[in-house]
């Protein structure tokens, strides 16, 4: 079963990497968007798509054991056959002195990939073959899949999940691709449908892959998306518009509340122009 190792803390399973994406927008605290399609990094990204994977790992393996180091792949990764038909989103945190990967997403097309295999099915078909045996999922259809956000403040920590939330959604509505489904434990079930909409399509079920009981869901993206332009005007229309480059966001803490960020932080709390800045831009 996997259960937070709380001895893994959130600073020890978040990548530092080497990025220069901040050299356009050096006063941005975060930068978001899609970092590889099909297992192939995007120019000037291959740090921060290795930073993406060591994300992947330390979560997924050290943190919640959801993953065993069996299932792992040569090369040390999580890495499996999926991500050659995914889309990689990320998000970046500036820290002036280094930078590390925060948050990570990937969007699995079904009928998407370098081994043009359209008819290969997605992880939920394969966990839940009584669902979708009669009628399986056309290749339109997408499995979102390592949501990850990870911070030491628990309030930065939500904004950015909303942030992955919305650069998966935005690249789903601007590539016309659907239904949506995820496979999620039962507790995760039970915070995404107090955030966002989403259906049980079928009883928990042991999978061996993830060490525990998953059940699957659909998620209602038209919905979705009227939820996000209602809560967070405009950020979608901006990603939508940023796709194939960086989301800048946030900004870093001015000198003179660096004494009160470093008492704040200690205490797991966002100071006032954090929470300011890190508002939809």
């Amino acid at each position: 079963m996997s259960i937070i190792n709380k001895s893994v803390t959130n600073e020890q399973v978040i990548p530092v990497v080497k990025s220069s994406i901040f050299e356009s927008c050096p006063d941005a605290r975060f930068a978001l968007g899609i970092l590889a399609i099909e297992d192939v990094p995007l120019d000037g990204l291959e740090n921060e798509y290795e930073g993406y994977f060591d994300l992947r790992r330390k979560v997924y393996v050290d943190q919640t054991g959801q993953l065993h180091e069996s299932e792992l792949a040569e090369d040390g990764t999580d890495r499996d056959q999926d991500d050659c038909r995914s889309v990689a989103f990320g998000v970046i945190e500036n820290r002036i002195t280094d930078h590390r990967v925060v948050a990570a997403a990937r969007l699995i097309i079904k009928g998407f990939g370098q081994d043009n295999q359209t008819n290969r099915l997605l992880p939920v078909e394969e966990f839940c073959p009584e669902i979708f045996g009669e009628v399986p999922i056309p290749a339109e259809g997408v499995e979102v899949s390592r949501l990850i956000a990870r911070h030491e403040n628990a309030g930065i920590q939500k904004v950015l999940q909303w942030k992955i939330y919305a650069a998966t959604l935005g690249y789903i509505a601007n590539h016309e691709l659907g239904p949506t489904y995820a496979v999620v434990e039962p507790w995760l079930e039970r915070h995404l449908k107090g955030t966002i909409p989403v259906s049980r399509i079928g009883e928990p079920r042991y999978i061996e892959h993830y060490l525990d009981y998953n059940l699957p869901i659909q998620v209602h993206t038209d919905q979705f998306v009227d939820q996000m332009n209602m809560s967070h005007p405009g950020l979608l229309d901006d990603i939508q518009q940023a796709e194939g480059s960086m989301k800048y966001f946030g900004s870093l803490v001015p000198a003179q509340y660096a004494t009160e960020f470093a008492e704040r932080r200690s205490q797991n709390t966002p100071t006032p122009s954090e929470r300011r800045n890190l508002k939809t831009a």
